[in-house]
């Protein structure tokens, strides 16, 4: 399943992206995780490995595309799905345009419940959008 979001943030991309590709900062701003701890050393960038906890499942994931102020692709590994997120950034006026594509590949019974759960699904990304928007745009220099 494929899902897309996309948000204007009035932040420059040079504030945004790194606040996106630091998946440290997903459980300031995405209600379905809870916690993220960065696995590798330090900059971020491709191979970068976070754990996190989404719904009350621990998951991995990796940075696989990493272009500084320009796109973020995580691929994610977790019980249920795997998901394949990419991230990209463009300057609008003095702020960022950010969207979202996300490929879901369910396993096991959520091959049978993504489905039903689609419409669900479809409107959580929006939501996560306008909440990372929110989180960017009150987060310090």
């Amino acid at each position: 399943m494929k899902v897309r979001a996309t948000t204007t943030i009035d932040r420059p991309v040079s504030h945004v992206f790194p606040l996106m590709a630091d998946n440290r900062n997903e459980p300031r701003w995405n209600s379905n995780l809870s916690d993220s701890e960065l696995l590798t050393a330090e900059p971020i960038g491709v191979g970068s490995r976070f754990r996190a906890i989404y719904q009350g499942q621990e998951c991995i994931a990796v940075i696989s595309e990493h272009e500084p102020d320009r796109v973020v692709t995580f691929e994610v590994d977790a019980k249920r799905m795997d998901i394949t997120g990419r991230m990209s950034c463009s300057p609008v006026g003095s702020g960022t345009r950010l969207d979202g594509e996300f490929d879901l590949r369910p396993k096991g019974v959520m091959r049978v419940m993504l489905p039903l759960v689609a419409p669900l699904v479809r409107r959580d990304f929006p939501k996560q959008f306008a909440n990372f928007k929110a989180f960017a745009e009150n987060n310090a220099d």
